[in-house]
């Protein structure tokens, strides 16, 4: 198994989930992508190919079983993502990867530019007939203490882009990379789909009310606009199969889970 991003929060969770299965797997970096030289342990486990040139890409993937794709590199940009996203399906296709896994970046509350790339690449994948399975995530529960809670003054806030009462679809990282090796461990249950990922439904309400007395104080909500960032106009249209998902992933959490799992912690380190 070959997992690119394996430097962000997703790719490494597959990493990890892949090794405690004992799958042998190696993490694919782009030449220029500084964050390999901080990986630390077996070098033998890395890979690295100049995502521009197509040959090096496809030597890459020689012999490779199957691929995992998160482009969630800070360093590039639209661009770029995109350019790789479709370099990296074409070389896979030209190794005969068997199976392909692309994480997309299409949640409710993502920049328009991601979610543009994702769907672009999405299509590329179709238009060229890529063994490919493409999960497409919810918003990050750990978006919450990364963005939207902060203290003013004495008050602690919910600001999110999302009205009160929208039913908003949310899924921990840690468990899109669970999923994400799933998919090419277990084919026959994710081959050749589109699955939306998520954990839990809420409203911005029931956030408060969960974060309030996990905080011991209490928290309120204000929805505000957030530009460039597109907001899933139907976000209370059900259309993750949870129940589904927890069948293939038991331990898929939902937000009161990460927050026992150390989310409540993370979002007292943040504050």
């Amino acid at each position: 198994m070959v997992v690119v991003g394996a430097a962000g929060y997703q790719g490494a969770a597959a990493v990890r989930h892949l090794r405690s299965l004992a799958v042998e797997t190696r993490e694919l970096f782009d030449e220029r992508d500084e964050r390999r030289r901080d990986r630390g342990g077996d070098e033998s486990g890395t890979l690295v190919a100049d995502f521009d040139d197509p040959g090096s890409l496809t030597s890459a993937l020689h012999g490779t079983g199957a691929l995992i794709v998160v482009l969630e590199d800070p360093a590039t940009g639209p661009d770029d993502r995109l350019r790789h996203g479709r370099a990296l399906a074409d070389a896979a296709l030209e190794a005969e990867v068997g199976r392909l896994v692309f994480v997309a970046a299409t949640g409710a509350d993502h920049h328009r530019l991601a979610c543009d790339v994702s769907t672009a690449t999405e299509q590329h994948l179709r238009e060229i007939g890529a063994p490919a399975t493409v999960l497409r995530p919810a918003t990050f529960m750990e978006e919450v203490p990364w963005y939207w809670l902060s203290r003013l003054g004495r008050d602690l806030i919910l600001a999110t882009p999302f009205e009160a009462g929208a039913h908003l679809p949310l899924v921990a990282l840690e468990d899109v990379g669970v999923l994400a090796a799933l998919a090419v461990t277990r084919p026959e249950e994710f081959a050749d789909r589109t699955i939306a990922v998520a954990g839990d439904i809420a409203t911005p309400l029931e956030l408060v009310a969960q974060l309030s007395a996990g905080l011991g104080e209490p928290v309120r909500h204000e929805a505000v606009q957030v530009e460039g960032v597109f907001i899933y106009q139907e976000a209370s249209t059900p259309v993750h199969d949870i129940d589904w998902l927890r069948s293939v992933h038991p331990g898929l959490r939902t937000f009161a889970g990460w927050l026992d799992d150390g989310g409540l912690d993370l979002c007292r380190r943040r504050l």
